[in-house]
């Protein structure tokens, strides 16, 4: 993770008229607690004080500023949304608001923040750099590219900041990526991330046994690196080791629990090795961040129907093929879903389109073929 600065305020030029006099005493009691590290102190001044004088915008915006620090990032970024709505002139807090929506994962609303922060403070490398990572969590990876470069001159070498750029530049297929990776392979810091991106760019290129040996050695110089444990479990996936991709995958799932991938996957290899109902709860979580996924629901159909239940099987498989009507695998395990329900001629129906299917796939890859 980048270093993220947040803005403390600690004076009230900020405020139409100044506070009364025990008021601003006790302002300077939760900041004086807050500059000695008592956090939770000092979050009970501030929201005392706030009781007091609910309009304070500023003891509004160094509440947040605690409550960022002491991780409780949803609670952080209503305070400083009520800074903003008392005094919108507060320009740092809107940084301090898109850090926090960037710590709480929302990376839409971060980058929606920055942007405006961007537009008053343009000159702002943390808050350039952090809108281009939140824009490359959301996969706009041109837009982050075109964010990050600019900034890599202007501050030490980032190891996050270029693990980002490098990825960005890695599934947008632009240029700059192997000199993205002489840029981590110069600092020491740099290297977990180095062998996480040579991993990543080995997955891509389905070379499997490689993607594992880069990405183990990123694991050894530092296991905590993003999505390290997701890229690992696709490795073993690929490789057929079963055991080893579910390990990385529940470690992923429990870093980042609201990940679709992450969740899909972990269900897929616990059905292949017949978890079924792990693999079901996992699927329908799944489905809850991404319901119209073709995948998520033609899995939810395949492990309902192994337990039996093909009623309750047959509406997801339905969804994922009208959303995906030319791949003919789902196509069919419609049609041998139809048979095992009674539905003959819905059953050949599927069952003639895949061959229609199949017949037109392979004209496609005649045609693409080399002449001879």
């Amino acid at each position: 993770m980048m270093h993220l600065v947040l803005t403390f305020l600690f004076a009230f030029t900020f405020l139409p008229q100044q506070p009364a006099e025990d008021v601003a005493a006790q302002f300077q009691r939760a900041v004086s607690l807050q500059q000695q590290g008592k956090l939770a102190e000092a979050a009970d001044e501030y929201r005392t004080l706030l009781k007091r004088k609910p309009d304070y915008a500023e003891a509004q915006a160094n509440l947040g500023v605690v409550l960022a620090r002491l991780g409780q990032h949803e609670e952080a970024i209503a305070a400083y949304s009520a800074a903003l709505k008392l005094a919108p002139q507060l320009t740092p807090i809107r940084l301090n608001l898109g850090i926090a929506h960037y710590r709480a994962g929302q990376m839409q609303q971060a980058a929606d923040v920055l942007r405006q922060f961007l537009e008053q403070v343009p000159n702002s490398v943390q808050a350039r750099q952090l809108y281009g990572l939140s824009l490359a969590a959301l996969g706009k990876d041109a837009e982050a590219i075109e964010q990050l470069t600019p900034t890599l001159d202007a501050t030490p070498p980032d190891s996050a900041v270029l693990y980002t750029l490098g990825l960005s530049q890695l599934r947008a297929g632009k240029a700059g990526f192997r000199a993205t990776l002489e840029r981590l392979a110069a600092f020491p810091a740099g290297l977990p991330a180095l062998h996480l991106l040579q991993g990543q760019a080995f997955l891509r290129d389905l070379e499997f046994e490689q993607a594992l040996e880069e990405l183990n050695a990123a694991k050894k110089l530092n296991a905590d690196l993003p999505r390290l444990h997701y890229a690992l479990g696709l490795a073993h996936l690929k490789l057929a080791h079963n055991q080893e991709a579910l390990a990385n995958f529940a470690e992923e799932a429990k870093r980042s629990p609201r990940d679709y991938l992450t969740l899909y996957h972990l269900a897929f290899t616990q059905e292949a090795t017949d978890q079924l109902e792990p693999a079901l709860q996992n699927v329908n979580l799944a489905l809850q961040i991404a319901p119209q996924s073709t995948e998520a629901n033609a899995l939810l159909s395949k492990i309902l129907s192994r337990q039996g239940k093909n009623a309750e099987a047959l509406p997801p498989l339905e969804r994922a093929v009208a959303k995906d009507p030319t791949d003919p695998v789902k196509r069919y395990m419609l049609a041998r879903l139809y048979r095992q329900l009674g539905r003959t001629e819905d059953a050949n129906r599927e069952f003639a389109e895949v061959q229609r299917l199949k017949a037109e796939q392979l004209k496609n890859d005649k045609a693409r073929s080399p002449k001879p």
